[in-house]
């Protein structure tokens, strides 16, 4: 999961300054190509307004899905992310 230091941390969508007060859209790494134009969003933190406008953010959303469904946990669920960026445990 991305690592955040509120009051450090920069949205890489607007470039601002990730506060305590703000709500935050975070994945781990699941892009691991760095020729891949999602790759610099891959293991980062947004803000939940920034990533719900974001115009990449459909694309985002199917791409961690796909990738993740591969990977089921022991207790037979694996991590799927909502529209909104909350990410949920499923059974695949």
């Amino acid at each position: 999961m991305a690592l955040i230091f509120c009051g450090k941390t920069k949205c890489p969508l607007c470039q601002e300054i990730i506060t305590a007060d703000d709500e935050v859209v975070a994945t781990s790494a699941f892009i691991a190509d760095r020729n891949d134009p999602l790759w610099q969003y891959s293991d980062a933190a947004f803000h939940r307004r920034c990533f719900a406008s974001w115009e990449k953010r459909e694309e985002f959303v199917r791409r961690f899905n796909e990738t993740m469904k591969q990977f089921v946990f022991g207790n037979g669920k694996c991590q799927q992310m909502q529209d909104n960026g909350s990410i949920i445990q499923i059974k695949p």
